[in-house]
């Protein structure tokens, strides 16, 4: 049994993957294990697991056929052995420390959750790996904490990344698989479900800028999925009665859903994409009350849906 149990899906990420693996294997914290799941990559990323598999006895292998991050992920939790659950992404890469100090943060806070910042670069920075002299807190997860949070950039439950989640808390709601954007659809429901979280404020986790990847490309029909997670967010907090939070969520809905059907329009020739659209913003008024200023964009929108406007 392993203390620990580090997912890493896998996919067109022979450039990183040695780098994300070393990584962890370079971790002050030994009791651990790394499963990478190998979803499908049309290049050596496959080969490159099973040779880091067969050298270190820490390394387990899933191979699958490409079915996406959140399946992949998925796949891995049956097998994981460790009570702590920790999310690398393969082209991504964390500080030695990391799983030290966020383990740390958890058996002296008893949280449910650890955290940690996120360092998003093309490039790695040359002090990444220097030593740090590393503090946490202890913030609850009520609905005046978390807007707090929201409104100070400081949200933490967006990506699953650079976390040690208690591994109920993932069994208890998977991510959705063939979805995009499916972190931010699940990661609020743990952190709310955990009651409070650990955070250190030290960037321990690199994320790669990666002009190709999922989330970075051109706009396709696949980033309505960013409305989706949306969308249940806010059904989710009204749900919990976190009614200003879902009103903040909400306003961020209204102005992505401007924006998609613009790109929508202008970009490739879907009637039936923008009639989803037009479905969704509808439905999701009736769930949340909107602002006086929500109200104007939504009947801008449905106007301009309607072909009566441009």
């Amino acid at each position: 049994m392993s203390a620990i149990s580090v997912i890493v899906p896998v996919y067109k990420a022979e450039n990183y993957l040695a780098d994300c693996v070393e990584s962890l294997l370079s971790q002050t914290f030994s009791d651990f294990e790394i499963i990478l799941v190998e979803d499908g990559s049309p290049d050596n990323c496959g080969r490159i697991c099973d040779e880091y598999a067969a050298k270190y006895d820490c390394i387990s292998v899933i191979h699958q056929e490409n079915q996406g991050q959140a399946a992949a992920r998925n796949h891995a939790m049956p097998l994981a052995k460790g009570q702590w659950i920790c999310f690398v992404d393969s082209d991504d890469l964390i500080h030695p420390g990391m799983l030290e100090h966020l383990y740390r943060a958890i058996r002296e806070t008893n949280a449910p959750v650890s955290m940690c910042e996120m360092l998003e670069a093309i490039e790695l920075p040359q002090d990444f790996h220097r030593e740090r002299e590393v503090s946490f807190d202890v913030i609850s997860m009520d609905e005046e904490t978390l807007t707090a949070l929201h409104d100070g950039e400081e949200y933490p439950a967006w990506v699953a990344c650079a976390k040690l989640i208690r591994r109920d808390l993932v069994e208890g709601y998977p991510f959705r698989p063939g979805r995009v954007y499916e972190d931010n659809e699940a990661v609020c429901r743990w952190v709310c479900r955990a009651g409070k979280l650990a955070r250190i404020p030290e960037a321990m986790y690199y994320y790669r800028i990666n002009p190709v990847s999922t989330t970075q490309r051109n706009f396709s029909l696949k980033k309505r999925d960013y409305l989706w997670a949306l969308d249940s967010i806010i059904r989710y907090y009204h749900s919990l009665g976190y009614q200003t939070l879902a009103e903040r969520f909400a306003d961020l809905y209204m102005r992505e859903a401007a924006g998609q059907y613009y790109r929508i329009r202008r970009d490739m020739d879907n009637p039936s994409a923008l009639k989803e659209l037009k479905s969704s913003v509808r439905s999701l008024a009736k769930i949340v009350p909107l602002t006086k200023e929500q109200k104007e964009l939504l009947e801008k929108l449905e106007e301009s849906l309607e072909g009566k406007s441009s």
